[in-house]
């Protein structure tokens, strides 16, 4: 059959993109014009076929507030529009807003859509990240809508789901997916968060049996080390080799939910697998700290990141201002287990400085960090990018007394909560991470003296 010829049959071509997953489906629209005309009417209808049977013949109306309220579509309608199996009728639709839209959305489903709330009271697997919850009733339609706690963006909720399969969100433009190489083999891993979903519960995937999708409680299956797929690792959603978007309608872009968002994850706190290097087993012989205070965790720590199991590829030098400590010293700052390159969101600062807590899934950190370039309120430039790691306001209440020092030394009396880390990196193009030596740290200490005294910190 020539190529005039089968461009010429619309409905060969409908049949073919109806059977792909969304992310060929797309990649085939953008090969020529009768394919985005068909490819286009395709999406929109396996959207319409998901959403439809919960808009009640408002799907307009629906779409419009779904935008409006910034929602994102989790769980298995998302699922459903990246792999277009559609033989299964959809029995809920779970809908994350951010904090401020919540009852905004909220209102819409019960004044305009007529749903009725049943109950605001969310799984107990995940009362540490959502706020506000409610499940919504009408016939035989369920719709669930969640935001996350004030202070957290809404993939916080994503990226803390039960299995590594309901770590996907839709919106009305496109469609994201976490892991997205195990989606495709259709294999789904448990989240400490479905650790915690009881084996007589289900959440999400958790707790569930699936016909075309194999759900595995840890890495065992992988039968070999997890490489840097290992749940215990690190990482940052700027990242995109752990997620995979695909967009049909640029005005409501799924990729714009990762414009300027710091959100770090991970999968577990442990992995159950033998062949990896970070078994359980092997890091429980492992010092478990989370910030430092005085002396003697200047003189532990340090012994504790030389001799931990395995080994940290890489150490760099910095300079820690201690709660309790009379002077600053240099101590070791290890990089994160699984990256190559250091950069100021992987370095591993928890030893001196606590960021997030043992248990954290998912985390926040660049607002706690300030980059100086040269001395505040003064033309003089500094020989490098000098950052300053705070400690999280709700992890530490107690005034840093050395710096109180330094700050009454400098003429004010201004004060911070809890220890400080500076870290030091080189003017070149990729602004590595450097080694500080004493002279690093006699500068560090009068950019700090000059901080506290304009309130630059």
């Amino acid at each position: 059959m020539s190529n005039m010829t089968f461009t010429q049959n619309p409905d060969i071509i409908t049949n073919i993109l109806e059977t792909l997953l969304i992310t060929d489906l797309i990649a085939m629209t953008r090969t020529c014009y009768v394919f985005r005309q068909i490819g286009k009417q395709v999406v929109h209808r396996r959207f319409t076929q998901i959403i439809g049977p919960f808009t009640k013949n408002m799907l307009d109306s629906f779409v419009s507030a779904l935008r409006c309220s910034a929602c994102l579509i989790t769980g298995s309608a998302a699922r459903t529009m990246i792999t277009g199996d559609i033989q299964e009728a959809i029995r809920d639709l779970n809908l994350i807003v951010p904090h401020e839209t919540f009852h905004m959305l909220e209102n819409f489903l019960m004044e305009t859509m007529g749903y009725s709330k049943i109950t605001d009271t969310c799984h107990p697997a995940m009362v540490s990240v959502v706020n506000h919850f409610g499940r919504y009733a009408s016939k035989s339609c369920w719709i669930t809508l969640a935001c996350p706690k004030a202070h957290m963006h809404v993939l916080h909720l994503i990226l803390h789901a039960p299995t590594t399969a309901d770590m996907v969100y839709l919106t009305t433009g496109g469609v994201t997916c976490f892991y997205p190489q195990w989606m495709h083999q259709q294999i789904s891993i448990h989240s400490h968060t479905g650790d915690l979903v009881p084996w007589d519960d289900k959440l999400g995937c958790a707790g569930e049996f699936h016909s075309n999708l194999k759900v595995e409680s840890g890495m065992g299956f992988l039968q070999g080390p997890c490489g840097n797929r290992c749940p215990t690792l690190w990482h940052h959603v700027s990242h995109k080799h752990l997620r995979q978007s695909v967009d049909w309608d640029m005005t409501n872009s799924v990729t714009r939910t990762f414009h300027d968002i710091d959100v770090e994850w991970r999968l577990n706190t442990y992995c159950s697998n033998e062949a990896c290097r970070f078994y359980r087993r092997i890091m429980a012989s492992n010092l478990e700290t989370a910030g430092a205070a005085n002396r003697a965790d200047v003189k532990y720590i340090p012994q504790e990141i030389k001799c931990r199991r395995p080994r940290f590829s890489q150490l760099f030098q910095g300079v820690f201002y201690g709660v309790a400590c009379y002077r600053p010293f240099l101590v070791p700052i290890p990089v994160i287990d699984g990256v190559k390159n250091a950069t100021l969101n992987n370095l591993y600062v928890n030893y001196w400085v606590k960021q997030r807590d043992f248990n954290a899934l998912t985390s926040t950190r660049q607002h706690l960090r300030h980059t100086f370039t040269s001395l505040p309120h003064s033309k003089y430039k500094l020989d490098g990018l000098y950052t300053v790691y705070f400690e999280s306001p709700e992890n530490h209440s107690t005034t840093n007394r050395l710096l109180v020092h330094m700050a009454h030394m400098s003429g004010m009396s201004t004060s911070i909560k809890g220890s400080v880390l500076v870290v030091k990196q080189a003017l070149s193009t990729d602004l590595p991470v450097i080694d500080m030596d004493k002279d690093d740290m006699l500068l560090a200490n009068t950019m700090l003296s000059c901080a506290l005294h304009y309130g630059n910190v």
